[in-house]
């Protein structure tokens, strides 16, 4: 029975519970205008503005992130009070005066987004399927980063999609990729799709130096693969690894006697044997576990997001959590 259950929840069938979905939208398909009202989330996700504080007034805590690229402008004689690490000892040497590099802030920051919505996204038993609270991190998100004057891009795939969209500052390269959002979003399609590997792959071919790259997805299918290519894309890029999960993958129902379909198939489980449990929470937390534990030891920020709670604060406590280290 236990494996039964188990190929269900791993084929990547949407599987749902009969439960009231009333958030933005039904909570099961995701539409433009629900993307295009997460704008007013801005506010609470603006993590480059130094000062947030986990209360609403200002306080002192800074910003997890390392900040945009810096780009060389000039060498010029050095003026008492330039940081002393900015000398420039060639120039120095063959003059005999002391000068000093200066570099100038890059005015445009790419933000790259990797927004799975592969058919196991399509899950979901309290508030919204997985698909649907990852589009609305994801747009809430994008518009912070777009309001603090980041080129916005990215990359989305589902189960019959692939959307690329290189980064730009334009208002409709942000509906492009809200488009693309609500396409794969939508996919029903039952094929695996692209792995998560791959997708992975093509995000670090793309990412650029001072970049910020937000992984929003399950990640089912993280393996060593997927590690290598983040362990190279962290290395140059801020990174924040959104991990978006439903109550009913971390600890079974009740124990019981219950049946499940997939809209195809259909099962029925006993939940009241506590070998079988301790299994199923297996399937969920061991993973999950190794993942945390990677992003740590690549200062990656790590947040886990279940599906009903409030999308917005979790992942404001996770990313000014991580400031605080």
């Amino acid at each position: 029975m236990f494996d039964k259950l188990k190929t269900l929840l791993r084929s990547g069938s949407s599987l749902s519970a009969v439960s009231p979905f009333n958030e933005d939208g039904d909570g099961i398909h995701v539409s433009l205008s629900e993307l295009l009202a997460q704008k007013r989330f801005v506010p609470l996700l603006s993590f480059d503005t130094l000062g947030f504080s986990k209360a609403e007034g200002l306080g002192l805590h800074r910003s997890p992130f390392r900040g945009r690229g810096m780009e060389f402008d000039e060498v010029r004689a050095y003026h008492q009070g330039d940081d002393i690490r900015l000398i420039d000892w060639r120039v120095t040497a063959r003059t005999g005066k002391t000068h000093t590099k200066l570099y100038r802030e890059e005015r445009d920051r790419p933000v790259l987004f990797l927004g799975d919505f592969r058919p196991r996204m399509h899950f979901g038993t309290r508030k919204a399927f997985k698909s649907v609270i990852a589009a609305r991190i994801l747009a809430a998100l994008a518009w912070a980063s777009r309001e603090h004057g980041d080129k916005i891009g990215a990359i989305i795939m589902s189960s019959a999609h692939y959307f690329k969209i290189a980064p730009h500052r334009q208002m409709r390269r942000l509906m492009e990729v809200f488009n693309a959002v609500v396409a794969a979003a939508d996919d029903e399609g039952k094929a695996k799709g692209m792995l998560l590997s791959d997708a992975l792959a093509e995000l670090r071919r793309v990412s650029k130096n001072g970049g910020r790259v937000y992984i929003i997805s399950d990640f089912y299918g993280f393996d060593e693969e997927c590690k290598k290519h983040l362990t190279y894309i962290a290395r140059h890029c801020d990174v924040v690894c959104l991990q978006i999960f439903d109550v009913l993958e971390e600890t079974p129902p009740p124990p019981g006697t219950y049946r499940i379909s997939d809209g195809s198939r259909s099962v029925t489980i006993y939940t009241d044997d506590q070998k079988w449990r301790k299994e199923y929470e297996k399937l969920f937390v061991e993973p999950r576990r190794d993942l945390e534990s990677f992003c740590k030891s690549r200062h990656i920020i790590y947040i886990s997001l279940r599906t009903d709670k409030d999308m917005v604060q979790t992942v404001r406590r996770g990313v000014l959590t991580a400031g605080e280290r």
